[in-house]
Formats: C-alpha cells, sequence, structure tokens
C-alpha cells in the first residue's frame, strides 16, 4: 500500500481518516477525490492543503463557494504564501467538459513528486475523473456517499446517482487496475435494518428501511459482487453512528450543540427515544486502517462503539455539558419509516483483527463538545454563507 485514492476524503468521516493516515504513515500519498457539496469542507483538510495540491473544475456548481473557502476571511489559503497563477491555471483548465484524456493524470504524478496528498474536486460519477486517478493508485477506500437519512425522503434521486452508481464507476475502474491492492467499501449499520432485541453480526442479513440505507446497501451488495464475479480484493465495513469533530451540522449531535450554544430550540423527534451506537469517528479511521492492513480480501466487518444511548440522552447530556435548560427541548412530528434501534456486534473485528477503541466515550463526548466550542468560525461559516444548508433546515423542520 503506497499510494490511496480516497473518495469522499473531505467529509466527515474521510477527512478524520485521511488527517489520521497522513499524520501516522509518513510514507505513503493520498488522493482525495471529492466533489464538495454541501458536507465536503477544505477545512477539514486544511492542514494539508496548500496552493499546489487542490484541483478545482472551473464548471463546479459552489465554485464561488468554494474560493471563498480557500481565499476568503479565515480561508484555508488566506494566509499561506500562494502560487494564484498557478490555482487559476488549474480552475481554468480542469473543467469537466474540457479535460483531455491523461491530462490530469500526467499533471497529478508531477504535484505528487511534492506533496503527499492532492485534492481533485470531482465527483465518483465522474467516468473520465476516476478512469485518470485510479491508475495512480494501488488502494481505494470509498467514502463518498450521501448519508442524511432526512435529505434521503426529500431527495432519493443524488442518494441513488452517488451511492449506488458511483459504486459502479469506482468498481470499473478497479477491477482495469492491474495494481490494485484493495478496494475498501464503507458501508453502514443502517443496511441491517431494526434491530430490535439483539446485536447484527455480518451474517446477519440486510433489510434497509428508507432510501439512504438502501442506496447504501445496494451499494454495499454490488461491492461484494464484484468480488465473487471478478475476484477484486474488496474489504466492506459498517460502523455504527460516528460523532466528532468536522461532523457537519446536520447530524444530531453537532446540530444539538450548536442549537444549544446559540440558544435555539433543540428538535427532538417523537419521544427521543430511539437508540444508536455512538462510535467515535477517530477510533473508525483507526479501524479502517487495521482492516486495510490485517484483513484479508472478501471479509466484511461491522465497528462498533459499544455506546447504545437514547437520543434524548445525548441531548440532555449536551445541555448540562453547556450549562443550558432542558426547556429548550422541542419535541417534533418524528420522521417517516424512523428506525427505532442500531445496534451492531463487532467481535469479528476486535478478535480476528485486534481492533480495540483507544478511549472511553465520556472522553470522545467531551472532545466533541470542546471542539464545536473550540471551532464557532468552522460551523458559522456554513450557517452564514452555505444557503442551500439554510433551505434544508428551514424546510425539513418547518414540516415538522
Amino acid at each position: 500500500m503506497k499510494r490511496l485514492l480516497v473518495t469522499g476524503g473531505a467529509g466527515f468521516i474521510g477527512s478524520n481518516f485521511v488527517n489520521h493516515i497522513l499524520e501516522r504513515k509518513e510514507e505513503l500519498q493520498i488522493i482525495v477525490l471529492d466533489s464538495l457539496t454541501y458536507a465536503g469542507n477544505l477545512a477539514n483538510l486544511s492542514s494539508h492543503l496548500n496552493d499546489s495540491n487542490i484541483i478545482v473544475p472551473e464548471s463546479h456548481e459552489r465554485l464561488e463557494l468554494i474560493k471563498y473557502d480557500l481565499f476568503g476571511n479565515s480561508g484555508v489559503l488566506s494566509d499561506a504564501s500562494k502560487d494564484l497563477e498557478r490555482l487559476k491555471f488549474k480552475l481554468n483548465t480542469f473543467a469537466h467538459n474540457q479535460t483531455p484524456v491523461n491530462e490530469l493524470n500526467r499533471f497529478l504524478e508531477d504535484t505528487l513528486a511534492r506533496n503527499r496528498l492532492e485534492l481533485v474536486v470531482g465527483s465518483v460519477e465522474d467516468k473520465n475523473i476516476v478512469e485518470q486517478l485510479m491508475p495512480l493508485c494501488d488502494t481505494v477506500v470509498n467514502f463518498a456517499a450521501e448519508t442524511h437519512v432526512d435529505r434521503s425522503i426529500l431527495n432519493p434521486d443524488q442518494f441513488i446517482k452517488t451511492d449506488v452508481y458511483g459504486t459502479y464507476v469506482l468498481l470499473e475502474a478497479s477491477r482495469n487496475n492491474p495494481d490494485l491492492k484493495r478496494f475498501l467499501h464503507v458501508s453502514t449499520d443502517e443496511v441491517y435494518g431494526v434491530a430490535s432485541e439483539h446485536s447484527f453480526s455480518e451474517k446477519d442479513p440486510i433489510n434497509p428501511r428508507n432510501p439512504y440505507s438502501a442506496s447504501k446497501a445496494a451499494a454495499d451488495r454490488l461491492v461484494y459482487a464484484y468480488n465473487q464475479t471478478y475476484g477484486l480484493p474488496v474489504n466492506i465495513v459498517r460502523p455504527s453512528n460516528n460523532f466528532g469533530p468536522n461532523q457537519y451540522p446536520e447530524k444530531l449531535i453537532p446540530v444539538m450543540i450548536i442549537k444549544a450554544l446559540r440558544g435555539e430550540k433543540l428538535p427532538v423527534y417523537g419521544d427521543g427515544k430511539q437508540v444508536r451506537d455512538w462510535l467515535f469517528v477517530k477510533d473508525t479511521a483507526r479501524a479502517i486502517e487495521t482492516v486495510l492492513e490485517k484483513a484479508p480480501a472478501g471479509e466484511v466487518y461491522n465497528i462498533a462503539g459499544r455506546n447504545e444511548r437514547e437520543n434524548i440522552f445525548m441531548v440532555n447530556t449536551i445541555l448540562q455539558r453547556l450549562g443550558k435548560s432542558t426547556e429548550l427541548i422541542n419535541y417534533v412530528k418524528d420522521r417517516p419509516g424512523h428506525d427505532v434501534r442500531y445496534s451492531l456486534d463487532d467481535n469479528k473485528l476486535r478478535k480476528e483483527l485486534g481492533y480495540s477503541p483507544e478511549k472511553d466515550f465520556e472522553s470522545n463526548l467531551k472532545e466533541t463538545i470542546d471542539w464545536y466550542l473550540n471551532n464557532q468560525e468552522w460551523w458559522q461559516k456554513i450557517l452564514d454563507h452555505d444557503k442551500e444548508y439554510r433551505e434544508f433546515m428551514s424546510r425539513w423542520y418547518k414540516e415538522r
């Protein structure tokens, strides 16, 4: 394993994995392919970005927001020594519909001689880009996905495109790469459906119940099929509910922290009794690293936090830690098809590969809350400048 293609590497879990690997594995290089739609954030990789390792297509639909993230107040490159002409060249050259075959490949070979990380802004659905990146890598880690259940209920179309078709594009390019050593696909515990009594093991059947989990289940099985049909060396991991730094403020923990800090009402679905198994994102990164290094091809691994908590418990704990009143809680109409409980058995990962989490749940939750307290600029930029985020939050919770 010398060079990784990490899709969705500017998102929440993906960026934590990229940062973890770059800090621990000095011999490895990473190409991140991320579409930088709403949840991808350049700031998540800021400690590794410079003016020579970002490629942004001029045709990108969020180009202005990306430019702000790069050059705006406290932008990723605002205080750095940067070659603006070089970056402008890339902005003007690598438009999706203008990239000549192999030009991106040649350009990256040159820049990777100087950088351990290269960020390419593009979609896993774009065969042209994927086929040019694939020969440069010997390992693929696929985080790219639309991930929010609420959004999948409003707009399942994009979930099918990214989660299913995007995975297909990656698989096709991977099986044509003779140097590929491993294709690791990041799935989810939600593919199993409701865990009414027991905790799901890898041998349990999948039973997704919403458009998000159905799209992830389809991708999960497609990856497995490429192993069985073409002999592609794959692994699949199914992590439980992640939390930690850099999580986009549409998921429960960051939503509750930010709203509490702003003195706003905290929307809690139904009676708040839904149970989730909470997994610290840095443990997820370590678990994936363990699978890449130790797992035989073709195997599936659950990654559990072993921290089952009701949503209302999490909300009350956050309020207590922030010194806020429970009067801020606002019980709202539950979402359609809301699974009551998710729970995983990850004995296979722990016993066969020797994985174990680093710290306890309380320490990890404290670190997460402290991160949002100390990084207000990160989430305030989203609230202030991301129109799409504001429209989604307004539309979704207005209907509750």
